[in-house]
């Protein structure tokens, strides 16, 4: 049985794997299998946990402040996690033999990434998730400026400048709550527990939980990214290296409709309510345009990562209609995202360690001459269109469901999103077919190589993920249902008001 000792290891891994990456010396491939292997380890440790339900540490810190080292573990945080401890072992193994330059600092940095990624999901102090919600830019930025493509000094500012700017307006709500509660109780806390227990009895008025749940929201729309404030994200992904794309879409995203999950609702149900239906709309914007202008792209990065707003707009349409059904169908598709859209910037790295370019006319004719490749495109495509089977299905299945079944917004977001649905399987289809059939371009197509073993240890797992979630969803649903019905019982009187 895990006990709370768990929760410092989960932790403190990733620091200390930081740490000892940056202090091995020798030539880049012994950095890069210590990495690996830590990687690796750490994943292991996570994988410990799989049975674990709910998990508290609390230390204090700076007692006159009510400041603790609260760490709270449930299956919300769990499985991003483990997601992020998945992804960022591939994103390593895939640079073994890509990255030529700084390779020592390029692995601490992808630690690092980890480390604040995990210590944002496990804070249950509220001042503590702000510091590490920043501190997640920081091995981002360096990721995406020193190993970025031409653009990446433009990508990187334009990166940390619209999330910082986020990041401030969470800070003001932050602060005002804290003040809130203090002027309420006597007592200072930023504690996520206390928090709630205190607001179930004693909820703020409407006015004033409005004004902080747009401060919050609109921190974590721009990390989503939510329509309009996308524009950062094209950017990002076209000039990050592959496996910087892999943790920003696979990860990163999530980060935002996990705070809208784990603290903008439950925190201010009434506002979340009130504010549910103008921001319905903005995810059904986003849902449309992003897969509009994705079927324009002739960049295959550009087109995942307008696909990437097309497909999180769904996981912000499925919260933001306030039912059970929608988030348990939101949280799983935030996973399947990362799955498929993970698969699918590595898929491109593939193509582009071999052609230097992502122009999708300088392929064609793949299917006949990387036929394994093509397969394994081809699953990742029809798992991103959720095609029954596959692991987007259910999420998607379920957000619309849920959606249908809402009493909070309109069921019309619902017909239009679907909308979204039908144009993601036409721009996917329109990249396979230009990418995989047809006469190669160039004569320099002819002469690429299909997969190697390392490609199959990458994309094999992959895979198997797409069918296992498709075909037997309840194996993660179960414990999201559960975490999910707690939260809907705390807030279901207010909703009902």
């Amino acid at each position: 049985m895990l006990n709370s000792n768990y929760l410092l290891v989960l932790f403190a891994f990733p620091f200390l794997a930081t740490l000892i990456v940056s202090m091995v010396r020798g030539r880049g491939q012994a950095v890069t299998w210590v990495s690996i292997a830590l990687a690796l380890g750490y994943f292991i440790v996570v994988l410990l946990g799989l049975t674990v339900t709910e998990l508290r540490y609390e230390a204090t810190w700076f007692l006159p402040l009510g400041l603790k080292y609260g760490l709270y573990l449930d299956s919300y945080a769990y499985y991003l996690i483990l997601l992020s401890s998945f992804l960022t072992l591939l994103a390593l193994f895939y640079s073994r033999g890509v990255v030529e330059k700084k390779i020592t600092a390029y692995h601490a940095l992808f630690h690092a990434l980890q480390a604040t990624v995990v210590a944002c999901l496990l804070c249950d102090d509220l001042v503590f998730f702000y510091v590490f919600w920043e501190a997640m830019l920081i091995p981002m930025y360096f990721i995406i400026g020193v190993w970025g493509g031409q653009r990446r000094l433009y990508a990187t500012m334009k990166f940390f400048l619209y999330t910082f700017a986020g990041s401030l307006f969470m800070l003001l709500g932050l602060i005002a709550v804290y003040i809130y509660y203090y002027k309420a109780t006597g007592v200072w806390t930023a504690s996520f527990q206390t928090l709630m227990e205190y607001f179930q009895t004693n909820p703020m008025p409407v006015t004033v939980q409005s004004w902080i749940f747009l401060t919050f929201v609109l921190s974590f729309a721009i990390k989503v990214p939510l329509f309009p404030f996308h524009t950062w994200l094209p950017d990002a992904h076209v000039e990050a290296p592959t496996a910087g794309s892999v943790i920003l879409a696979g990860i990163l995203l999530k980060m935002g409709t996990y705070g809208l999950m784990r603290f903008a609702v439950p925190l201010f149900p009434e506002a979340a309510q009130a504010f549910a239906g103008p921001l319905c709309f903005l995810s059904v914007v986003g849902i449309i345009l992003g897969a509009l202008v994705a079927w324009q792209q002739t960049d295959i990065k550009k087109l995942i990562a307008y696909s990437s707003v097309s497909h999180l707009g769904f996981v912000t349409l499925g919260i933001f209609m306030m039912t059970e059904t929608g988030w348990n169908g939101a949280y799983l598709q935030m996973i399947n995202h990362g799955i498929s859209t993970g698969a699918l910037f590595l898929l491109v790295g593939f193509l582009y360690d071999q052609r230097h370019t992502r122009d999708i006319s300088a392929y064609g004719g793949l299917a006949k001459i990387l036929p394994m490749f093509t397969l394994i495109l081809v699953v990742m495509t029809l798992s991103s269109v959720a095609l029954p089977g596959t692991n987007g299905f259910v999420g998607e299945f379920l957000i619309l469901l849920g959606s249908f079944q809402s009493n909070t917004a309109s069921w019309i977001w619902v017909v239009l999103a679907s909308v979204g649905v039908i144009l993601g399987v036409i721009y996917m289809l329109h990249m396979i077919q230009k990418l995989c059939y047809g006469k190669p371009s160039k004569p320099e197509v002819e002469t690429m190589t299909d997969l190697t073993w390392k490609e199959w240890v990458l994309y094999s797992p992959l895979v198997a993920l797409v069918f296992f979630m498709g075909i037997y969803p309840i194996w993660f649903l179960g414990p999201i249902q559960e975490k999910t019905a707690g939260i809907f019982a705390t807030i279901a009187p207010f909703l009902a008001k």
